[in-house]
C-alpha cells in the first residue's frame, strides 16, 4: 500500500513538471524571435498564462484559420472587388464600413504570407464598440482606443485623440488615417502571431514597416488615392515618440521604417501611385502641362515631398490613447492598462507637403514654389528628385 502511494505521487509531480515545462516551451516558441530584455519581458508575460481559455469568453469571429490550399485570388479579388463598389469613405468621420471591409482584406493579405510558411493565424478582433476588451483588464475600449490586446487578439480603434496636436489638419481624412492606423496595430497581430520579419528588435518600427507594406499593396491595386498614404505617413511621424513599457523609436526612425515597408514589395520607384509617378523611395511627381518660354525650357510639375519643420514643435500632448501593443509582461494588468495614457513628447513636425516644381533644362536649375529658397542647381537636390526628373524628361 505504502509503495503504491510513493508511485502514485512520484506519478503527480512527474505531470506537474511536463506541464510546466510544457508552458515554458509554449513560451518559448512565441518570443524567440526577440532578444535581449525584450526576449525576456515577453518570455515571463508568456509563462504566467494559464493554457486553459475560458471560449464562452470570446467572440465566434476569433477563428484560427485552416492551413488549406486555395488560391489566393479566389479570395482576395471578390475583397478587392467589394471595396471598389463602396468607393470613397466618409471625410469628417471614420467610416466603419471601410474599415471593415479594409479589415477583412488586410487579414487576407497576411493570412496568404502566413500559410506560405505553413503558420496558423488567427483572426483579430476589430471592436468599434463601446463595450469593455475581452483580455488587457477588460478595459472600456472608449478609454484605449488604438491598441492591440495579444491575450484576445483584439484591435481597438479611434482617430481623434491622435489628431489634437495636428497643426496641418486641412482636408483631414478621418477614414485614412484610421486605416493607417489599423495597418499599423494589425501589424502588432502579424508580430505576435507570425514573428518581425525586418526590425528584429523593435516591434513598433516592425508594426509601422508591415502598415508601410500593406498600404503600398491597398494603393497597387487603386484602393486608396496618393493623398490617403500621405496623411497615414504624416500621423506616424507626428506620434511617434512616445513611451510604453518597450521602447520606441523616434519619429524619423518610424517614418524610415513605415516607407521602408511601402517601398519594400507592391511600390517602389517608378510606379504609379494613380496619376503620380514616385521618383525617389519618399517623392512623388505630375508632370503638368504649360507652355515652355522661347528662351528656356522649363517643365513643370505638381510634387510630394516629405519636409521635417524643426522650426515649431509639438509641446507634450496629453494622448487618451496612443497607438502601440499592450505589453503585460510586468504587473497587474490594471497597471498594463493604464500604462496607455502617457504623455507626448516635444518633437520636430513632418508633412508631406504637395509643391509645384520647375525645372530648366537649359540652365539645369529647378525651384519649388513657395519653399522659401531660391532656384538651385539640379545636382543640388537633396531627395534626388529633381535629378531623376531631370534624366526622365530633359
Amino acid at each position: 500500500m505504502r509503495k503504491s502511494l510513493l508511485l502514485l505521487l512520484a506519478l503527480l509531480s512527474s505531470l506537474g513538471t511536463l506541464n510546466a515545462q510544457g508552458l515554458n516551451k509554449s513560451a518559448h516558441n512565441k518570443c524567440k524571435l526577440r532578444s535581449g530584455i525584450d526576449y525576456k519581458d515577453c518570455y515571463l508575460y508568456y509563462s504566467r498564462i494559464k493554457p486553459k481559455i475560458d471560449k464562452s469568453d470570446i467572440p465566434s469571429s476569433d477563428v484560427t484559420q485552416p492551413l488549406i490550399d486555395i488560391p489566393s485570388s479566389d479570395v482576395t479579388q471578390p475583397l478587392i472587388d467589394n471595396l471598389y463598389s463602396y468607393g470613397e469613405p466618409s471625410n469628417d468621420i471614420a467610416d466603419k464600413e471601410f474599415l471593415r471591409l479594409h479589415f477583412e482584406l488586410m487579414n487576407q493579405y497576411w493570412l496568404e504570407r502566413a500559410n506560405k510558411k505553413r503558420l496558423t493565424f488567427p483572426t483579430p478582433i476589430l471592436r468599434l464598440d463601446d463595450g469593455r476588451l475581452i483580455g488587457c483588464g477588460k478595459k472600456l475600449v472608449t478609454q484605449y482606443p488604438n491598441i492591440y490586446c495579444p491575450e484576445s487578439n483584439e484591435i481597438t480603434l479611434n482617430v481623434k485623440p491622435l489628431i489634437k496636436g495636428f497643426t496641418d489638419k486641412k482636408n483631414l481624412n478621418l477614414s485614412y488615417l484610421s486605416l493607417a492606423i489599423l495597418s499599423h496595430e494589425f501589424g502588432h497581430h502579424v508580430n505576435h502571431h507570425i514573428g518581425r520579419e525586418q526590425y528584429l528588435d523593435n516591434e513598433e518600427n516592425e508594426a509601422d514597416w508591415k502598415a508601410g507594406k500593406y498600404l503600398a499593396y491597398v494603393i497597387s491595386n487603386q484602393l486608396m488615392p496618393l493623398e490617403g498614404f500621405t496623411k497615414g505617413a504624416n500621423l506616424f511621424f507626428s506620434v511617434g515618440d512616445f513611451h510604453l513599457l518597450s521602447e520606441h523609436g523616434n519619429p524619423t526612425n518610424r517614418f524610415n521604417a513605415f516607407m521602408n515597408g511601402f517601398n519594400h514589395e507592391s511600390m517602389g520607384v517608378g510606379n504609379f501611385a494613380g496619376e503620380w509617378l514616385q521618383d525617389t523611395n519618399e517623392t512623388f511627381s505630375k508632370k503638368i502641362g504649360k507652355n515652355y518660354g522661347i528662351r528656356s525650357r522649363n517643365l513643370y510639375f505638381d510634387v510630394y515631398r516629405f519636409e521635417i519643420e524643426r522650426g515649431r514643435q509639438i509641446a507634450g500632448n496629453i494622448f487618451a490613447g496612443v497607438i502601440g501593443v499592450i505589453n503585460c509582461s510586468q504587473g497587474s494588468k490594471e497597471t498594463c492598462a493604464n500604462s496607455l495614457l502617457l504623455q507626448g513628447q516635444a518633437k520636430p513636425e513632418g508633412w508631406f507637403r504637395e509643391r509645384q516644381l520647375t525645372i530648366d533644362c537649359y540652365s539645369k536649375t529647378f525651384d519649388l514654389k513657395d519653399d522659401g529658397f531660391k532656384r538651385q542647381s539640379i545636382s543640388s537636390d537633396r531627395k534626388g528628385q529633381a535629378q531623376y526628373l531631370a534624366r526622365k524628361y530633359c
